[in-house]
């Protein structure tokens, strides 16, 4: 009998009371869930500032670099915008003195037709010659299709005579059709010799063979002359 007690209470497995056990174990179960927590809290904080990308100083210093450069930008902008006003003006001054030297050398040519005209009127072989004349026509293009500037000169190589006047007429002639262009009021007076300015409209598709001008004076035969069409630009 005590034999078979003996091999019961060997199979058993003895374990010493710790009354202290448990409490450890619970208390370290709780330090291990609240570190897990900081854990996953420091964890959490390292990807939200990975995923903004930048700390609020870093966010700071990029605003400033972001005012410097717009800055810049418009200083540039404000120095473009003076530069492109400043060119300008010199282009705007460019094509003045370009218009202004273009008119002067248009009188200087004005001036040296009338002396010219003049030594011819004077000459000796004027004098053999004299009487109301259709000294020249000058054709000039201009920026209007169609329309041309004309010149015409007119003149009276007769020493000691008076003002002469009448009627000026002009015809267009081409493509067996003539079309009347006005010159000035359709009327000339002058001593020596007289210039008449314009600008003739065409119509469209009118192709010019030539000018014909007649001149009606009160006194004596009329006179009519003929000039091929060449408009130089």
């Amino acid at each position: 009998m005590f034999r078979r007690e003996r091999e019961t209470l060997q199979r058993l497995v003895l374990v010493p009371y710790r009354p202290f056990r448990n409490l450890s174990l619970g208390i370290g179960g709780v330090l291990l869930i609240i570190a897990a927590a900081l854990g996953g809290l420091y964890a959490g904080s390292r990807y939200g500032t990975s995923t903004v990308g930048a700390t609020p100083e870093e966010v700071e210093r990029l605003r400033q670099t972001v005012r410097m450069y717009a800055e810049r930008s418009k200083t540039m902008r404000d120095r473009a915008a003076v530069a492109q006003h400043d060119r300008q003006i010199v282009l705007d001054a460019t094509e003045q003195l370009r218009l202004e030297n273009k008119k002067l050398l248009e009188s200087i040519t004005v001036l040296e037709d009338q002396v010219a005209t003049y030594k011819r009127l004077l000459s000796p072989r004027a004098a053999a010659s004299a009487g109301l004349n259709v000294d020249r026509l000058d054709l000039h293009a201009t920026t209007s299709q169609g329309r041309v500037s004309y010149r015409l000169l007119l003149t009276q190589a007769s020493r000691g005579a008076g003002e002469t006047g009448g009627k000026v007429e002009a015809r267009v002639v081409g493509e067996g059709r003539s079309v009347p262009v006005p010159v000035g009021d359709n009327r000339f007076a002058f001593q020596y010799f007289q210039s008449l300015t314009g600008e003739w409209q065409l119509p469209p598709g009118f192709r010019p063979e030539r000018v014909d001008i007649v001149l009606t004076p009160g006194r004596g035969a009329p006179v009519q002359k003929s000039f091929r069409w060449e408009v130089q630009p």
